[in-house]
């Protein structure tokens, strides 16, 4: 967090607006007797415990920066490995949450191109903007990355965040905030996978492996590109709500039964692309065994514990592709934006929660009980 401090605030509750703090204008109506002012966020202050309520200082915002009070923020698997020590390189304590939308709520110096009241998505990936992958406008894979909001910097599980305004997107009126949350990552990486790294083209044949969070927004984004959408999951309330989103078919089987039926289905052809959204070693092998030749697999989903492995002579006789994708890129956030505004796609958003049921949320997505996509509402 911002501010690592311990120390005990006595409280006075206020009604006023437009308190200063940092040169900003502070709307929030919490006031320490020391004169800073704080606000609620749901903080991580150890790995494999619950999240604690808390009243921290409100973020301190620099030259260049956006002070956002969040109005929606997505919880996302990767929020559970977070949470649960498998993401290197998070140190504790720490507030949660990448996908966030919002409302301007203070400028730091210099910010010429936003005004307070702006309702914005937030691009979690906080790039140097200089490095040669930057210069490409591969923002998701810069090398002097400096941080990741809800990963290394303090994110959406809260009453307010901090941004640089370089990485605020603004959002329509038409989109609501708990959709805007969720384009950040479970819209725009999809459309990134499917795109920028596999290519796919109208009228080729695409499965998704996993029905969740983002495998039903992949649907949405394959039928944009023009691809008939097989939706493979192993839960039937997930694939009625992928086949209700525009899959053609529904696989509801895993290994062997998964890969006769697909190749019964496309008459021993295959698919033209997998996008793999577990990334675990059986729907891998799955995902390639119900590849065309010269076919793509994309992997979005991945773990930390379980090496993939294959006999090159595979991958060499079939000419299979097999293609990591990360996340989204900054135009990724116009275009789903963009998508969403013009109703080519709808962002679902399945349940909200207030953000003080954090805790429930993620032992429902431990449990596999959640369907879509859940958003907090602070």
């Amino acid at each position: 967090m911002e501010n690592k401090s311990g120390s005990r605030f006595i409280l006075i509750f206020t009604s006023f607006v437009g308190f200063m703090i940092g040169g900003v204008s502070c709307p929030c109506g919490i006031l320490s007797v020391s004169g800073g002012v704080l606000m609620r966020a749901m903080v991580l202050r150890e790995f494999h415990r619950p999240f604690v309520p808390a009243e921290v200082p409100l973020p301190a915002i620099g030259p260049g920066e956006l002070l956002v009070r969040v109005k929606a923020c997505g919880v996302c698997y990767t929020d559970v490995k977070i949470s649960s020590g498998l993401t290197p390189g998070v140190s504790l304590p720490l507030i949660l949450g990448h996908e966030v939308a919002g409302e301007v709520a203070g400028l730091g110096e210099g910010v010429k191109n936003f005004r307070e009241g702006d309702r914005v998505s937030l691009y979690f990936y906080l790039n140097c903007g200089k490095c040669e992958y930057c210069r490409e406008q591969k923002e998701n894979l810069c090398a002097d990355l400096r941080a990741r909001i809800g990963f290394q910097w303090d994110g959406g599980y809260a009453e307010y965040t901090r941004v640089p305004a370089t990485h605020a997107f603004r959002v329509p009126a038409g989109i609501s905030f708990e959709e805007a949350a969720i384009l950040a990552d479970a819209v725009a990486t999809p459309l990134h996978a499917l795109r920028e790294q596999a290519g796919v083209k109208e009228g080729e044949t695409l499965a998704i492996i996993g029905a969740g969070g983002l495998g039903l927004q992949a649907v949405q984004i394959g039928k944009v590109l023009g691809a008939r959408v097989l939706s493979v999951d192993l839960e039937e309330k997930r694939l009625a709500l992928a086949k209700s989103m525009g899959a053609e078919e529904t696989f509801q089987a895993a290994g062997k039964a998964l890969e006769d039926a697909v190749l019964s289905y496309t008459g021993g052809r295959g698919v033209d692309t997998v996008l793999d959204l577990v990334g675990k070693n059986e729907t891998m092998h799955s995902s390639l065994n119900i590849l065309k030749k010269g076919g793509k697999l994309v992997l979005v989903g991945y773990s930390f514990d379980q090496p993939f492995s294959i006999l090159p002579a595979i991958l060499m006789r079939g000419e299979y592709r097999i293609i990591g994708s990360r996340a989204c890129r900054m135009k990724n956030m116009e275009e789903v934006i963009e998508l969403a505004a013009a109703k080519k796609i709808k962002p679902l958003v399945t349940e909200t929660f207030p953000l003080d049921r954090v805790n429930e949320v993620h032992s429902r997505l431990k449990k596999n009980e959640i369907l879509g996509r859940v958003v907090l509402v602070p």
